[in-house]
């Protein structure tokens, strides 16, 4: 049988398995889905027109200046939940060259530097001081010093480059954000009170990272597979920080030196909710 007729009948099997997998869950999984819909995020404010604003009292979206509206959760609820998923998938076997066949590669988890670029809009207070909003879950990553570069429309065909001259102390309460000034550094001028478009560049330092393409996004939380010293995969849930270009940060979950699986890991997948709902 050659390579190529192999991974095919790997490929096929592979989705029955996990169509078999799916319909047997829905039946035996002691999760339910009223349960999971309400676990997925903890009591915050939102706008309905944009979802990824996530405040922590009431007011108007920043954004388009719509009412806020408040979704609220039970802690002890959302981490049920969340380990229920969990443990809702067995262990796998995981012979190397069949993980080979099907895309799947070990990756060792390390510590590395991260270039994250943070999005930041606002106006030009004059012809070379610009002012933009931050949210205050960023104020961590920021100082005076730091560089960003974006656009105007005044100037759309010019890119602008500047560095952060001030940070405000006081956070606006109906938007939890804070208001940033920075000064164009290119010998560059803009009309006052333009629109200004861009991004701040934050470099950190240090940090656990692993590739984007080994995180299982669930959509009520995020999962690795974590290899055992004698090659069986576990499920393990972890948090995560800063996404840049092809990795994202890990704050939580992983120890460096562990290794981890890289690749279509929804086969792998497939294979543990089908033994999890076996045991």
């Amino acid at each position: 049988m050659s390579k190529k007729q192999l991974l095919i009948i790997i490929g096929i099997l592979a989705v029955v398995g996990f169509w078999i997998g799916k319909k047997y869950l829905a039946s035996k999984a002691k999760v339910t889905k009223s349960t999971i819909s309400m676990a997925e995020g903890s009591s915050y404010f939102t706008c309905p027109m944009h979802p990824f604003i996530h405040i922590d009292k009431p007011g108007k979206c920043p954004i388009c200046h719509m009412d806020l509206v408040k979704v609220e959760a039970k802690a002890a609820e959302i981490q049920t939940a969340k380990n229920a998923l969990t443990q809702s998938r067995g262990n796998v076997v995981s012979p190397p060259n069949l993980l080979s066949l099907v895309g799947v590669t070990k990756h060792k988890v390390e510590k590395m530097d991260l270039t994250i670029k943070l999005p930041v809009g606002g106006r030009f207070n004059s012809s070379r001081s610009v002012s933009f909003q931050v949210y205050e879950q960023d104020l961590g990553f920021l100082k005076s010093g730091l560089k960003f570069k974006g656009i105007s429309p005044s100037r759309p065909d010019e890119i602008l480059n500047g560095i952060i001259t001030y940070i405000d102390s006081i956070i606006d309460p109906s938007s939890r954000t804070v208001r940033v000034v920075g000064q164009l550094s290119d010998g560059r001028s803009v009309p006052a009170e333009a629109t200004f478009e861009g991004s701040i560049e934050i470099a950190l330092k240090n940090r656990i990272a692993i590739p984007e393409s080994a995180v299982l996004h669930t959509g009520t939380q995020d999962l690795v597979y974590v290899f055992s010293s004698d090659n069986v995969l576990t499920a393990r849930a972890v948090k995560l920080g800063a996404h840049s270009q092809d990795y994202y940060e890990i704050t939580d979950g992983l120890l460096e030196g562990e290794e981890i699986s890289s690749g279509p890991n929804f086969l792998i997948d497939s294979e543990a909710r089908i033994r999890g709902t076996s045991q």
